[in-house]
């Protein structure tokens, strides 16, 4: 109880800005039940103040009992300023499932710590019921045939229950069938103690398949979907990262995110062209081309290069301003992309659905700022992921960005030929021209993306600052591990 109470007085010193003494505590969000679910560390708090370990936090912070522990997952940390720590909870040897906590150090020092602890006590870890009989419960309660049940996944764990309003640890069995059947949708929990299911929830894991995509910009592609809840969805389990495309359907609000689903997985130009949902096969087969491309050649595995979710979402924005827009999203670690208004189409081309990709790449593995020459480098480094895989994926004009998208100009952007006059921006090609100082930070990317364009394919002329140059290129295979080896390991940091 002291400790509840000591945090609920620093949540008020932060909301109210400053305690009386003027000194800076840690923000610190708790739940109802006075679990602290994040602390945040400001840069000019005592060091004192901060927990010198993630170990430290859990036994200062969480105080879990001796039954409870946290276990470290392993990492592939690229960075050595910005390192990130990832601790399960288990409780006596039992893994809790949706629990754990999250850590984050710059320069080797906490700033902030967020997680989901749930406190068990007087809870058996011993089943009652085999694994056997939990699965056949689970069968009997879905109404399928036993002769269609050709395997299972099970798992004994520890998973927060609803019982009425008051979430309960129970131990569980978490049964995965395997059965061509209708009603197999849904993983189940199965109470270890009495056999009884005490939830089923719809799963993503069911029944991958390969769908057949009328996407907006490369024809007629194969993508993998998954089938649950009765018909398939824009979801991919399948590789070392889950990628998943919603549909805002207008919107801004990510809460308010639908699936985008088909009956029979063969998605039409009739069936979904109409609503502009076709753009979600675009990004999707795009996202998982992109993947395939830096996990099968170069080992790695999503933004982080640990298997980082892939949450992509269309049709984003309720101004036309956001609808001609796509961005990553720093703070929710995300992909919009919207449907196009005045300037554009609906933004999901394949060098567009990169560039995007590329801005999430950069912020796990760099983290350059968004203002200035830092944003310059952003944005053209974005521009070169763009080039790479869509030389890689299906080649279109490789170096025109956004060329099958604009409404008015031959592409948004040409990096081969900065100047082009069809191009609706031109962008500087040389640090210090009079074109970079007066540019903004789209503009000043040119210097970065053109240095790609001139090392692949070499070139002979006049820089923006007057002077001769002549550059042997070495082609779209020593560039690419260039930039793989660049980006990945740190030589931008």
């Amino acid at each position: 109880m002291k400790k509840i109470i000591l945090s609920a007085l620093a949540i008020s010193c932060y909301i109210f800005g400053v305690a009386q003494s003027n000194t800076i505590v840690p923000k610190i969000i708790m739940n109802k039940n006075g679990i602290v679910q994040s602390v945040e560390y400001p840069d000019s708090i005592d060091n004192s103040k901060i927990p010198s370990s993630s170990v430290d936090f859990i036994k200062e912070i969480l105080k879990p009992s001796e039954n409870e522990e946290f276990k470290l997952e392993p990492s592939k940390n690229k960075r050595k300023d910005f390192v990130n720590e990832h601790y399960d909870q288990y409780c006596k040897g039992i893994k809790v499932e949706g629990a754990g906590y999250n850590f984050h150090f710059k320069n080797g020092k906490m700033f902030y710590a967020h997680g989901n602890y749930i406190k068990i006590e007087n809870l058996s870890v011993t089943p009652s019921i085999p694994e056997e009989r939990a699965k056949n419960c689970f069968i009997d309660f879905k109404n399928i045939p036993i002769d269609s049940v050709t395997g299972c996944i099970s798992e004994l764990l520890i998973k927060n229950i609803s019982d009425e309003l008051n979430p309960l640890p129970k131990l569980v069995y978490k049964i995965y069938l395997f059965a061509n059947h209708e009603n197999n949708n849904e993983v189940g929990y199965v109470d270890a103690l009495d056999c009884k299911v005490l939830l089923a929830e719809p799963s993503i894991l069911d029944w991958a398949a390969t769908g057949t995509f009328a996407t907006r910009y490369s024809g007629t592609c194969q993508a993998i979907t998954q089938n649950y809840t009765g018909a398939f969805h824009l979801s991919d389990s399948t590789r070392g990262a889950i990628i998943h495309t919603w549909n805002l359907n207008g919107s801004i609000n990510i809460q308010s995110r639908i699936e985008l689903s088909d009956n029979n997985n063969n998605w039409t130009a009739a069936e979904h062209s109409a609503t502009e949902n076709d753009m979600g096969l675009d990004v999707h087969w795009a996202l998982q081309q992109i993947y395939d491309r830096l996990n099968n050649v170069h080992g790695i595995n999503s933004f982080n290069d640990n298997g980082f979710a892939i949450d992509a979402h269309i049709r984003y924005g309720t101004i036309n301003d956001d609808r001609d827009n796509a961005g990553w999203n720093p703070t929710l670690n995300l992909l919009v992309f919207g449907d196009g208004a005045v300037k554009y189409r609906p933004i999901a081309c394949i060098d567009a659905v990169a560039h995007e990709f590329g801005h999430g790449i950069t912020d796990f593995q760099i983290g350059w700022g968004a203002t200035g020459d830092p944003r310059a480098f952003h944005e053209g480094l974005s521009d070169i992921w763009g080039a790479i895989f869509e030389s890689r994926i299906r080649p279109n004009s490789t170096w025109q960005m956004g060329e099958q998208i604009d409404l008015s100009y031959s592409c948004l952007r040409n990096i081969q030929n900065t100047n082009d006059p069809n191009a609706r921006y031109k962008i500087a090609n040389t640090f210090g021209s009079t074109q970079y100082n007066s540019g903004d930070s789209y503009v000043r990317s040119g210097v970065f993306s053109h240095w790609s364009y001139l090392l692949v394919n070499g070139g002979i002329g006049t820089n923006g600052v007057g002077s001769a140059y002549t550059v042997y290129g070495m082609g779209m295979d020593i560039v690419e591990d260039l930039i793989i080896e660049a980006v990945f390991n740190n030589f931008f940091g």
